[in-house]
């Protein structure tokens, strides 16, 4: 049985979970499969995404580096609180 897509932070928080630390590259490579044709999967909208769950203390910064664009590339994981947070997800995704 397939899974129900998630909301896009939902699924950005399910991922972090499975994840030692992860950037936003790697939610746009690894999630392309399921949310490629969604309009807000794009750089701007994963960052987004991940400075509010940041912001609300779900993931943290774990490492800052730059890329090959030089531009910041920020690593991340998933924290204590947004674990019990991953509770309130739906059965099939737990």
């Amino acid at each position: 049985m397939a899974k129900n897509i998630l909301p896009m932070r939902f699924r950005v928080l399910h991922y972090a979970s499975q994840k030692d630390s992860f950037n936003y590259s790697d939610v746009l490579r690894d999630l392309k499969e399921e949310y490629g044709t969604d309009g807000q999967f794009k750089k701007s909208m994963i960052l987004s995404h991940l400075n509010s769950l940041r912001a609300v203390g779900m993931i943290e910064e774990v490492a800052v580096d730059f890329d090959e664009a030089k531009e910041l590339l920020v690593q991340y994981k998933i924290t204590k609180y947004g674990r019990v947070r991953l509770n309130y997800l739906p059965n099939e995704w737990k």
